[in-house]
């Protein structure tokens, strides 16, 4: 499968987007595309938004689902039900998108969201940066990272506890 962002459309389109980032978003004049194709398919989905924020765009299918960083949110849109299961406003902005057995990760300005398949938040923590975070490795009960504390430059590491997002460094 082959994710591609795409500010315009083809002339030549023959389908509508799909659009994932809900009704409450359908007067924003600002959009994104994402074009997804294999040998056999190709779909396309639409992301409007309000400001642009953030440089950070990540996105990755799992099973039927398409989850998505984007501007100042992430989105998990169920692909076969064509249905949002979730819409969650980040911290100042999305960063990274991580995915790990079995739960999405996602890193803002501030800290991680963990989030399962179904859309439910597990947990959070926001406490882990000012202007950025990074996982630079998942083990089996951890999350090893770090986060700019002092920018720039001013990064410290963190060890979360993979069940409950606590620092236990």
């Amino acid at each position: 499968m082959t994710i591609e962002f795409i500010d315009n459309l083809p002339d030549d389109l023959i389908l509508k987007p799909v659009l994932i980032s809900g009704a409450t978003s359908v007067d924003y004049s600002n959009h994104t595309y994402l074009k997804l194709s294999d040998a056999d398919t190709t779909s396309l989905y639409q992301i409007k938004y309000e400001v642009h924020c953030s440089p950070f765009k990540e996105a990755l299918t799992v099973d039927n689902l398409l989850a998505v960083g984007h501007e100042e949110y992430f989105y998990l849109f169920d692909k076969l039900l064509n249905k949002n299961i979730l819409q969650l406003k980040m911290n100042g902005y999305f960063g990274h998108l991580y995915f790990d057995t079995g739960h999405f990760y996602i890193a803002d300005a501030n800290g991680i969201h963990c989030i399962d398949k179904t859309g439910k938040i597990r947990w959070a923590n926001s406490r882990l940066a000012v202007d950025g975070v990074i996982v630079n490795q998942f083990t089996d009960n951890r999350i090893i990272g770090s986060g700019e504390l002092d920018p720039p430059d001013g990064w410290e590491d963190f060890i979360l506890d993979k069940e409950t997002g606590i620092d236990t460094k």
